[in-house]
């Protein structure tokens, strides 16, 4: 929600002032769209499209943060970064979210392929397509007891570390919330991982 940023003007600033090598790469998420909410639960029931809401894309181009939608960037000629439409995508934006197949089988799979899709959806099929690294959220690991315990029954990896064939998948539990401003159980996080291609 744009409306919610609160003062765009510094949260810009303090973007711009990340220091990275290779760039800062985003995708959606399942409410990252023009809706009414309420609690987290989408109040708009229409048929009608949603897509993204045009000042928080323009904001995080202005951040120097690129968006990916089911795009692939070749980073520094060695490695590439692929950036998932949500999977709620076709549903909500009525636009048909491409196969992990179809995202990865044009690139040159010689190179790391890191990939940062919202929900952890598609494991296996993104291991068999020869994705290298699987970076989701989403679930915030239930974020209020019990549901840091039931949320372990809907994902196969619903929050931590797995390995998939030869894919690596990280699903965190995030800095935002979900429905209600609090967490009991769980933590919230930012994940620092270390990759070093063989």
């Amino acid at each position: 929600d744009y409306d919610a940023l609160g003062d765009p003007d510094r949260l810009r600033e303090i973007f711009l002032s990340i220091q990275s090598r290779y760039g800062i790469y985003a995708c959606y998420g399942n409410h990252d769209v023009a809706e009414s909410t309420l609690g987290g639960f989408t109040l708009d029931n229409s048929n009608d499209p949603k897509t993204s809401d045009a000042r928080m894309d323009e904001f995080l181009e202005s951040a120097n943060i690129h968006l990916l939608r089911d795009e692939s960037v070749l980073i520094d000629g060695s490695f590439y970064v692929i950036g998932r439409q949500d999977y709620t995508t076709e549903k909500k934006a009525k636009v048909v979210r491409a196969t992990p197949w179809e995202l990865i089988n044009p690139l040159d799979q010689t190179k790391p392929i890191i990939v940062i899709d919202h929900q952890p959806h598609e494991l296996q099929e993104l291991s068999e397509a020869g994705a290298d690294l699987d970076l989701c959220g989403h679930t915030h690991d239930g974020q209020i007891f019990p549901g840091n315990i039931l949320i372990h029954l809907a994902w196969e990896n619903a929050c931590g570390y797995l390995q998939k064939g030869q894919m690596h998948n990280i699903v965190t539990s995030g800095v935002g919330l979900w429905g209600p401003n609090l967490r009991v159980g769980t933590n919230s996080e930012v994940c620092i991982i270390d990759v070093a291609f063989a």
